[in-house]
């Protein structure tokens, strides 16, 4: 099951970028932020058909479609197609496909492709994260001080950087509470994958769904990463709310929601 998840999600990307080469048209679902391509159309049939032929009695779960397969399977694939299709729709290359292999309701297997960087992603329950077949952890990070987010602006001067430091500060205080911008990092899940191979210092979401979150999850834990809700709740599916960060961070990104 393994080797067949490496090959399938290894020839999605590959489809993905042939369209991404060309260029896509795109329809909007519910809003701005929700596109659709051709593509994502496209890799979906090809994962669903990929996953039927080799395992007909599993359950199959997708962003795109209704769910197939027996309701009570013991196995249950996640798929999303293309994740961040707002960035793959306008040319962006950053984005990735996302498998999750859920058995008997636990996540099992994670593979988080991005076809741009030629990254697999990839974990299984107890056996450790890795990244193109070499393992990785997460980071020793324990401080705020220099920890990278998404949003760049120093908090205070450190020659030669951090001019107009309170215009900064007046900005993003009105950026939070006086417009409905979408405020991001990426714009999809390799920001979370980043984390697990110690990259990036923490990951800080509110709007996802268990298509977006099962897979990157479960590398990001058998990474190291502490992965809770908002309220410091181990995460659970069906939260879209999460905060990802090493042991030594974690605790210090939770004290800023207080």
């Amino acid at each position: 099951m393994e080797a067949f998840l490496k090959q399938i999600i290894r020839d999605a990307g590959q489809m993905s970028a042939e369209y991404f080469q060309k260029g896509v048209t795109f329809t909007v679902k519910s809003n701005l932020s929700d596109l659709v391509t051709e593509a994502d159309v496209a890799v979906n049939s090809f994962l669903i058909e990929k996953i039927q032929e080799r395992y007909p009695d599993h359950k199959i779960t997708s962003e795109e479609e209704d769910e197939k397969g027996p309701g009570d399977a013991d196995y249950e694939w996640i798929i999303d197609p293309i994740d961040g299709t707002r960035n793959y729709a306008k040319g962006i290359p950053l984005w990735c496909v996302i498998i999750a292999v859920v058995k008997q309701g636990e996540p099992y297997l994670a593979a988080v492709y991005s076809p741009t960087g030629d990254e697999l992603f990839f974990a299984k329950k107890d056996h450790g994260a890795t990244m193109n077949g070499l393992p990785i952890t997460v980071n020793d990070k324990a401080s705020l001080d220099y920890a990278c987010g998404s949003f760049s602006s120093m908090g205070e001067r450190v020659a030669p950087y951090g001019e107009k430091i309170d215009e900064f500060k007046t900005f993003l205080d009105n950026l939070n509470h006086k417009t409905n911008t979408w405020r991001h990092h990426f714009g999809n899940m390799l920001g979370l994958c980043y984390v697990a191979s110690g990259g990036f210092d923490f990951f800080v979401q509110n709007a996802g769904l268990d298509h977006d979150y099962i897979a990157p999850v479960l590398i990001a834990r058998e990474a190291g990463a502490i992965v809770t809700d908002c309220e410091g709740n181990n995460w659970q599916r069906g939260r879209q709310d999460i905060v990802v960060a090493p042991p030594g961070l974690h605790e210090k990104i939770m004290g800023l929601f207080k």
